[in-house]
């Protein structure tokens, strides 16, 4: 069994949720993602050099909150995650919030440099990491490969 925070990439750590990372802007919206479809598609990501800023884990919800620009929710269309106005960094967009007693966040080494995620390579790395994940799965076991993530 692999691990609920699988990743391919060092991270650093912060074990609480506040304060937010510093380089995190006043103004944006939350991509909220499974675990393990997020940090499959944002390994990804990191291997091919594009910027990935800070996320929180709620590891109550099994859920990445992963900051990107203002404005994204307007175009975001996607089955795979939802994205929400605004620096809401709620795990649920409808009813009460549950509580989360398990949420810390997670930046690369270098999440200076990006305070966000790309959202536009971020909805495409998303899409595709849950279009290879179901393939994997629709095969049969002798010929499935190592590849295999749990969303």
């Amino acid at each position: 069994m692999t691990p609920l925070l699988s990743t391919r990439h060092p991270w650093r750590l912060q074990f609480c949720e506040a304060p937010p990372p510093l380089a995190l802007p006043l103004a944006l919206d939350v991509v909220r993602v499974s675990m393990g479809l997020g940090m499959a598609a944002l390994d990804e990501m990191i291997d091919c050099g594009n910027r990935v800023g800070p996320l929180l884990c709620c590891m109550t919800h099994r859920r990445l909150l992963v900051p990107v620009t203002c404005g994204t929710a307007d175009v975001w269309r996607a089955a795979h995650s939802a994205c929400e106005p605004g620096p809401s960094l709620r795990c649920s967009p409808q009813g009460p919030q549950s509580l989360c007693h398990h949420r810390f966040w997670v930046a690369p080494p270098e999440s200076l440099t990006y305070p966000t995620t790309d959202a536009v390579v971020l909805h495409d790395s998303l899409s595709l990491m849950r279009a290879r994940m179901r393939n994997v799965a629709r095969q049969p076991m002798g010929l499935r490969t190592r590849e295999m993530c749990h969303v």
